[in-house]
């Protein structure tokens, strides 16, 4: 028809290639296997009061989600689960590669009777196994790798094909672990694979077997490199974490992914990160070393209970705050808070109990503390064991014969943590005194071995202090002679400091020059703060908005920041 001008020979067009072998593919239009995910179905369950009738696959996998019947943490990641399915097209379930389930469908040429010619229609049977009669040939392809994954939490409960039959069109798997287990309770995975992996199990364990596959899934982050950056080969910057283990131990490694996560985001991760917590393993296994040897080992190991009567205050104060560690921890594990959990038992370990609670038991050995030490280890260990489940079953082992992993989880008793909360304000006031003491020797250089005098002013707290100056002059503050009045004179060549309502004069470790420097920059800071607090409680926007406990804590500093303003400057 004379249409045809010319033909270019060559065209410049993108090519596909294969991402293992960088061959080129070339697309061909073929018949391949799909799932209808509009189409309405029959889906009932008695025993878990379902009924999905009339509603198709993909209206069942939105519903499930819509109605708190699985939740997905955090609850953003919601959106972009909705918008999938609400646009889900059907799913192609065929693939044309070599690994993977077959497709299990099979094929056969139909046989015109008369001519006994094979005709170009096929006979087709879906099912595992070939059915009888000859000329059968199974599907080539294979199904899609999350088909097969969307399989997972009820497929890997039963443990023999035996357990497994259909029922009025449903999957039915007799099996104790079944039972027991499914739905499962907790799924959780990378927030990249939410449609590909976490719909497809919601599809097909709806349909199957009619129930929810999990109760909540739980999306964790990329794991990246401390400056923010996908991991990558070509860049040199891939953490192996084998290599990690290997150098640093598996609970140093497990650490490292678990503190500083949340659910959704990215974690930073460095070498420096998994070495400074294999130095906290050592921390808490020289912690356990200490407290072993000077319990004698299996000495108190069969008291589970402690009887808080005649304890010293140190023992009430690691016992208040192992109760609050206890309850806090618990709900944060119960919320999925798994970092928050972590910081707030390295806090406990590191602080409460090594730097403070340890230091009282060297000149308080009691038999009662003791059983303290050993009781507060014990549950120590346990509530650690999620995290570092290698170093706390080693240490649980020195003094049990039993495993820590079958433990029962400690519960806190809100009682008693009511009736030690007054014991611990008292450790806490002492704590601030010392810390006071401790810095005020650092900023005038007051050689470490120098021994002092401290006076405390104490006012109404002089009782207090007074019973427990044991404790100020043997942690560490190089303080040797103790007096505590409730009221007395300004001592002259002597440091000044302040701690709330108290006042304390350190005798013997001045450099009057120095001191008089100190109070100034002191004073300077205090205004400074009195200042800003006065300046925000003078925003009418931030008494309108801020939450009414901010503002009393607000209003509460300023009054001591006041009262120490006032002490500085006497």
């Amino acid at each position: 028809m004379g249409l045809i001008d010319h033909i270019e020979e060559d065209y410049v067009h993108n090519i596909s290639l294969c991402y293992r072998c960088d061959t080129q593919i070339e697309p061909i239009p073929s018949e391949q296997w799909f799932i209808n995910v509009s189409k309405k179905l029959k889906v009932k369950s008695k025993k878990n009061n379902i009924n999905w009738s009339g509603k198709s696959i993909k209206d069942i996998a939105l519903e499930v989600v819509k109605s708190g019947k699985i939740k997905i943490l955090p609850e953003r990641f919601e959106k972009n689960y909705y918008h999938w399915m609400e646009n889900l097209r059907d799913w192609c379930i065929s693939r044309q590669i070599w690994y993977g389930h077959r497709v299990p469908v099979w094929y056969r040429e139909q046989e015109n009777k008369k001519t006994r010619k094979q005709e170009n229609k096929k006979e087709i049977y879906v099912g595992v196994e070939a059915p009888e009669g000859k000329g059968w040939v199974q599907d080539g392809d294979t199904l899609d790798t999350w088909f097969s994954s969307g399989l997972w939490t009820f497929s890997t409960l039963a443990s023999s094909p035996d357990q497994i039959r259909i029922k009025d069109g449903r999957l039915v798997i007799d099996s104790e672990d079944f039972k027991n287990f499914h739905p499962t309770q907790v799924l959780e995975t990378g927030y990249d694979i939410i449609f590909f992996w976490v719909a497809r199990m919601i599809i097909m364990t709806t349909y199957a077997v009619g129930d929810i596959p999990f109760e909540d899934v739980y999306l964790h982050g990329l794991v990246l490199d401390d400056k923010g950056k996908k991991m990558s080969k070509s860049k040199g910057n891939v953490i192996n974490p084998l290599d990690m283990c290997e150098k640093y131990g598996t609970d140093a490694t497990r650490l490292s992914l678990v503190v500083g996560s949340s659910p959704g985001k990215d974690l930073k991760l460095s070498e420096d990160k998994i070495a400074g917590f294999r130095n906290f393993s050592n921390k808490l296994w020289n912690i356990a070393r200490y407290v072993i040897y000077i319990t004698h080992k299996t000495q108190y190991t069969t008291d589970k209970k402690i009887n808080y009567k005649n304890l010293t205050l140190a023992d009430k104060f690691i016992l208040g705050k192992l109760e609050e560690l206890i309850k806090n921890v618990t709900s944060d594990l119960d919320n999925y808070r798994f970092s928050q959990a972590g910081e707030k038992l390295r806090e406990f370990t590191w602080s409460d109990l090594a730097d403070w609670y340890l230091e009282a038991t060297k000149f308080q050995k009691g038999e009662k503390t003791q059983k303290v030490l050993i009781y507060v280890l014990r549950d120590l260990l346990k509530l650690w064991h999620p995290f570092i489940p290698f170093v706390t079953e080693a240490i649980w082992k020195e003094f049990n014969d039993t495993d820590l992993i079958i433990e029962k989880w400690p519960e806190h008793d809100n009682e008693k943590i009511n009736k030690l909360m007054n014991d611990v304000g008292v450790f806490e006031l002492l704590q601030n005194i010392i810390i006071a003491i401790r810095n005020a020797r650092a900023e005038n250089k007051v050689e470490p071995g120098k021994k002092i005098k401290a006076v405390i002013i104490a006012g109404e707290k002089e009782k207090l202090i007074k019973e427990n100056g044991a404790i100020i002059k043997g942690i560490r503050t190089g303080v040797d002679e103790l007096e505590t009045l409730d009221k007395g004179e300004e001592i002259k060549d002597a440091i000044k400091l302040v701690v709330g309502e108290i006042t304390i004069y350190l005798i013997g470790a001045i450099d009057k020059e120095k001191e008089k420097e100190r109070i100034k920059k002191e004073i300077a800071n205090t205004e400074k703060m009195i200042s800003i607090i006065e300046k925000k409680l003078g925003n009418g926007d931030f008494i309108k908005k801020a939450p009414k406990e901010i503002v009393d804590k607000e209003k509460s500093r300023l009054k001591e920041l006041k009262t120490e303003l006032k002490e500085l400057i006497v």
